[in-house]
């Protein structure tokens, strides 16, 4: 039998069939071999871009490894030790604070105190911008010239006043000498102090010698209604019995804030800040006398019970400042024609005042307060120094120039 011989043969369609489909994969593996070929050069693009990243921060870091070895090779052996002895001042520094104890200072300052005896009593002073030099209240001393000192080893020699300041309670006394150890106290910066803040106060309280007591500052810039003092105080916490009065009163530092006062008749216990007392001191060690500024008029710190209690008209009950209630004449206030309040009656007949000038700000100082007014005028203000009075008149500010004078000489 006759086989055909296309029997074992494909079809022309079959052929066709399988040639389009080798075709077909041919294509599919040319596509997937270009798609490939875009992944690895999109691959290789961002190798490329982290490469010349990387480049870049390399070069940053050279640069700045380059600066720091130049900046080690300016720095030579002497700027090192400089740095050394900065490192060990602060150091030191540290120490000190980390050691500040009432006992260590104390210990560091109790031979520059001394005790004053008179035939009115006795009280306390420390040395002062020289040996010889005692700084102390002046109701210690007052106008006596008996005056007996004993240092701290027990030696006791006659003193003799330098000058004197009643308002602010300030004496300095001189010694013809001193034992060699001990040294003038140095009177530190009292605006700096703080409600809370630990002292020291050394003295000799009842007839007893280099006493200490410590505590705590329970108010600053306080005005007393101890006469003659006019200048704001120091209040303490701290127990300073009679006999103690013109010792020192100091910070954890040694420095001398304040000269302190029992105050035993005033009900509590206060010290003169120490920027008051250096003014009065250097004064009155150079002159022999200091003078306080003085404007001249007498006032009252306004408040809703001030306000209500005196039956002040034409004020809002929550104005603040010092209303001026009296022009003293032939004063640097009258001339600069203040105005104090003038007396009335209101609508139901009974006594009342019209205000006149409200002193708000003494050289752009507020003045809500006497304690403000004195801090600053006793501080920072000299007889003959012109000031700027910020006022309330007449429902409006005003601005007046006043000229100080000196304040009379206490008399007793």
């Amino acid at each position: 039998m006759l086989v055909n011989g296309d029997e074992n043969m494909p079809s022309n369609k079959a052929l066709t069939a399988l040639c389009i489909i080798a075709i077909a994969f041919s294509i599919i593996n040319i596509y997937s071999l270009s798609i490939n070929t875009r992944i690895q050069q999109e691959q290789l693009r961002e190798i490329q871009n982290a490469l010349e990243e990387a480049e870049g921060r390399i070069r940053t870091v050279e640069s700045a490894l380059s600066n720091f070895s130049k900046l080690i090779d300016s720095i030579n052996q002497s700027s090192l030790e400089t740095v050394a002895s900065q490192l060990s001042e602060l150091k030191r520094g540290f120490d000190s604070l980390l050691n500040q104890t009432p006992g260590n200072v104390y210990e560091s300052v109790h031979r520059s105190v001394v005790v004053i005896r008179t035939p009115i009593g006795q009280g306390s002073g420390f040395f002062y911008t020289d040996p010889t030099l005692i700084l102390t209240n002046w109701h210690v001393v007052e106008s006596e010239t008996d005056i007996e000192v004993e240092f701290y080893d027990g030696e006791r020699v006659k003193a003799s006043v330098v000058g004197t300041d009643a308002y602010a309670d300030v004496a300095v006394i001189e010694v013809p000498s001193t034992p060699p150890d001990a040294k003038p106290l140095n009177l530190a910066d009292s605006s700096r102090l703080y409600i809370g803040q630990q002292v020291v106060a050394i003295g000799n309280p009842l007839g007893l010698t280099g006493s200490l007591s410590s505590g705590y500052i329970s108010q600053t810039n306080k005005m007393i209604d101890l006469q003659p003092i006019i200048v704001p105080v120091l209040q303490l916490d701290i127990s300073i019995a009679p006999g103690s009065s013109g010792g020192p009163l100091l910070d954890l530092s040694g420095g001398v804030i304040g000269i302190t006062n029992a105050g035993t008749a005033y009900g509590f216990n206060f010290a003169v800040p120490s920027n008051i007392v250096k003014r009065v001191a250097l004064s009155i060690i150079e002159k022999g006398y200091y003078r306080h500024p003085f404007v001249g008029f007498r006032g009252i710190e306004l408040n809703p019970d001030t306000i209500e209690e005196l039956n002040i008209l034409d004020l809002d009950p929550f104005q603040t400042g010092l209303l001026i209630w009296e022009v003293l004449p032939d004063t640097p206030a009258a001339k600069a024609g203040l105005k104090g309040v003038i007396e009335t009656q209101d609508f139901q007949g009974k006594k009342a005042y019209i205000p006149g000038d409200i002193i708000l700000a003494v050289d752009g100082h507020l003045t809500r307060t006497f304690a403000d007014w004195s801090s600053f005028i006793e501080e920072e203000v000299s007889p003959g120094q012109t000031i700027t009075l910020t006022l309330w008149r007449s429902g409006q500010n005003a601005s007046v120039e006043i000229t100080t004078t000196a304040r009379e000489a206490y008399g007793g």
